[in-house]
């Protein structure tokens, strides 16, 4: 009786670390001196959530400023628009004072905006994960404030080797690689192909790979969690085929019942206390010095009579022999 060989030998582990799927640094685009800073490392905010001001003092009159300066043009406006039904005034006058009034409309549309610009609020959904200044800070414009991460999705992160990175391809979302959490034992979770390195580590000669997934609701929102990857080396979108099942070509025999090529091999099974043998049709393939290709009808870590195939019948009771020292 000869077991099949088992194809979890091309299954490979590899360690990986988790970090956010999205990491942006949030800074203002106009210097200033911080007034509020609601935020500490940690804080989970919502989109749109006013994170810090700067003070907006010298804003707010200038938008006031150019708030009495739109009225103004469109009183003067309106006066002309008056004259002009008496034709009082002649085109080029209205001309000059619709664009007046146009420049003023303008002018106090910038000046609402450079307020806005005073205000820092989060682009999305997520968790600070770290804040970068204190309040009442004078900050550039540009300068980091704090650094926003996704709270919905995570990157994992690991190395191939590079004979395994030219079999992954990255473009194809169908091959879901599998992740594990420390955190979580037991449970595991689909990923999917992100982003990777163009050029392998000189030190290691491997290749950074990304993943992508959906972050689980019960993981621990803390930074520095680690797990591991599982890769199913024969599911690799480019690896090559494995080879087939070998078995023995004694093993393989064509009953007096059945009709011509048609193999079938006997599948010792485990009944109670008792070793069986039942009838299975196989499809083979190619035959060769270690024996013959096993296509179809067969899976890895099954059993099977490798010899005397002829002396047996359907549910005879067989024990596995074992070769003495010598023979």
């Amino acid at each position: 009786m000869a077991p099949l060989p088992d194809l979890a030998q091309n299954i490979r582990i590899f360690p990986a670390r988790i970090q956010a799927g999205d990491n942006t640094d949030l800074a203002f685009k106009r210097a200033g001196q911080l007034i509020t800073l609601n935020i500490r490392d940690g804080t989970a905010v919502k989109a749109g959530q006013i994170l810090a001001t700067l003070n907006d003092a010298e804003a707010q009159l200038r938008v006031r400023d150019r708030q009495t300066s739109l009225q103004l043009a469109e009183r003067q406006y309106q006066r002309f628009s008056t004259l002009a039904q008496r034709s009082a005034v002649s085109k080029s006058e209205m001309d000059v004072q619709k664009a007046n009034r146009d420049a003023a409309a303008t002018a106090l549309k910038l000046a609402r905006e450079e307020l806005q610009f005073l205000t820092l609020r989060a682009p999305f959904d997520g968790m600070i994960a770290q804040v970068q200044v204190r309040n009442h800070q004078v900050v550039a414009a540009g300068q980091p404030v704090a650094l926003l991460t996704r709270a919905d999705l995570l990157d994992v992160i690991f190395t191939l080797p590079e004979t395994l990175f030219t079999s992954l391809d990255i473009q194809n979302i169908d091959y879901q690689p599998e992740v594990q959490f420390n955190a979580l034992p037991g449970r595991v979770f689909k990923a999917q192909c992100k982003e990777h390195t163009s050029q392998t580590d000189a030190a290691t000669l491997t290749y950074q790979v990304v993943l992508t997934m959906p972050r689980p609701a019960d993981l621990p929102g803390v930074a520095g969690l680690s797990g591991s990857v599982r890769v199913q080396l024969h599911n690799l979108p480019n690896a090559p085929a494995l080879p087939r099942l070998v078995v023995p070509a004694a093993a393989v025999f064509n009953p007096d019942h059945s009709p011509t090529n048609q193999p079938h091999v006997w599948l010792v099974e485990q009944q109670g206390d008792v070793l069986r043998v039942k009838d299975r049709q196989v499809e083979v393939g190619r035959l060769s010095a270690q024996g013959v290709e096993i296509v179809s009808g067969l899976k890895p870590g099954d059993r099977i009579v490798a010899a005397g195939v002829g002396e047996l019948r359907e549910g005879e009771a067989v024990r596995i022999w074992q070769r003495e020292r010598g023979l």
